[in-house]
């Protein structure tokens, strides 16, 4: 049995030291529990503050991106205005003069057509809507990509005929003077029109003011060669440039290049007139041939009598030829018979033909032989010619007309059916 002792002071305090610790604990965890919430705060207040401090960034990067946006935008229209107060212009001093011509020509229709005044209009609707309908039709095709045709040629066809309505019928009522400023009244709007297609043209291919100033400066010191180089480029299309049609015009009409100097372009323009009545004289004679697109001078004389001289050679070796074989035949006819050779029974190194065989090339067959042999004898054909070589030589023999032959060349075979009438008919022709 254990003893236990009770001291109540002791008890008491004990419990008090476990109640203060107790309590310490319960601040302690106070403490924490607090500090824990103060951090918590503290970083919900640090999250907030960066997120209005992004907040505040984006809105300012957004007003800067605003403020560039608006800049820019202010920029592109006051750059734009001179360029729509420039288009203005231009449409300005364009209408000005249709207008002009289109109240001449609707008083033209009431006062000399005698149509109404409720469809005057209709007569310049119908003299100067074709030319501008052609004017912007091309327009809009070339701004597209597409080919323009003719319809810049019909342009100036219409507007042409417009002109000319307005110089007549103004020289007839108000007098010559009054009639051409009515017609250059109605070529001036077209032509202005033309001039800024021009001008965008250019621009659109990259040519600045340099290039643009050197053309209208060609076209108005050297208009001949200027409308001959125009020609060139719509004769051989994309494939000429612009200086090579220039420097292609300058050499048909001086005969040299626009760097050479006056002297000798004066010179070369010279030389040029002579050859070409030279060239004239040359084409009379029949000295010049056209080969494969291009005008060559044709043989001279001498080399033509060279040429007939050599074929009047061969044909007499051939008739040589002939004459000879003519006489070998008629010495082994002689030998061993007309009968013998006709039927083939004649000795022939090669073996000869039987008399079917030698019956069968009589005829055509016999005749294209002895000149087949001619040939050969003039070295136009070899010793042993083809069927396609034959048929080339001479025509109008069938393929197995010309086998025969071959067949009869190969083995020796001399005709003589035939041969001294071939003969005789081959010197009357």
């Amino acid at each position: 049995m254990t003893t236990t002792f009770y001291d109540r002071r002791a008890e008491r305090i004990t419990a008090q030291a476990q109640a203060e610790q107790q309590r310490a604990a319960a601040e302690q965890t106070r403490a924490q529990t607090a500090l824990t919430l103060v951090q918590v705060e503290q970083a919900r207040l640090a999250g907030a503050v960066e997120l209005a401090e992004q907040r505040r960034q984006r809105e300012q990067a957004e007003r800067q991106a605003t403020r560039e946006r608006r800049a820019v935008t202010r920029a592109r229209l006051a750059g734009r205005v001179p360029v729509w107060l420039l288009s203005v212009l231009w449409a300005t001093v364009i209408v000005a003069p249709i207008t002009l011509a289109w109240q001449a020509q609707r008083a033209f229709a009431e006062s000399t057509l005698h149509i109404g005044s409720t469809w005057s209009w209709l007569f310049p609707l119908a003299v100067e809507a074709g030319a501008w309908v052609c004017a912007f039709e091309a327009h809009r095709r070339a701004k597209t990509g597409l080919p323009v045709g003719a319809l810049p040629t019909w342009m100036w066809v219409l507007a042409s005929i417009a002109a000319g309505i307005n110089l007549l019928h103004g020289a007839v009522d108000y007098g010559p003077v009054a009639g051409v400023a009515l017609g250059l009244v109605s070529l001036l709007g077209v032509l202005l029109h033309h001039i800024r297609q021009n001008v965008d043209k250019a621009t659109a291919e990259g040519r600045d003011n340099t290039a643009l100033r050197r053309a209208l400066w060609r076209r108005l010191r050297f208009p001949r060669l200027a409308w001959a180089a125009a020609s060139i480029t719509l004769a051989c299309g994309d494939t000429v440039t612009a200086d090579e049609a220039w420097r292609r015009a300058w050499v048909d009409r001086f005969g040299v290049g626009p760097d050479a100097p006056r002297r000798e372009r004066r010179l070369a323009h010279r030389v040029l007139r002579y050859e070409a009545a030279q060239d004239r004289h040359a084409a009379k004679e029949g000295r010049l041939v056209i080969l494969g697109g291009r005008v060559q001078r044709a043989y001279t004389e001498q080399i033509r009598a060279l040429i007939d001289a050599e074929r009047a050679a061969a044909t007499e070796r051939a008739e040589q030829v002939l004459r000879e074989a003519n006489d070998v035949l008629g010495a082994a006819a002689m030998v061993f018979g007309p009968d013998a050779l006709r039927d083939g029974t004649a000795p022939s190194q090669n073996g000869g033909y039987t008399g079917r065989e030698q019956g069968e090339l009589s005829g055509r067959p016999a005749e294209l032989l002895t000149m087949v042999r001619g040939a050969i004898a003039a070295g136009e054909l070899p010793q042993y010619p083809s069927v396609k070589a034959i048929a080339r030589r001479f025509e109008g023999f069938g393929t197995p007309t010309i086998q025969r032959v071959r067949d009869a060349l190969r083995m020796g075979h001399i005709p003589i059916t035939d041969t001294t009438e071939t003969m005789s008919e081959r010197r009357a022709a």
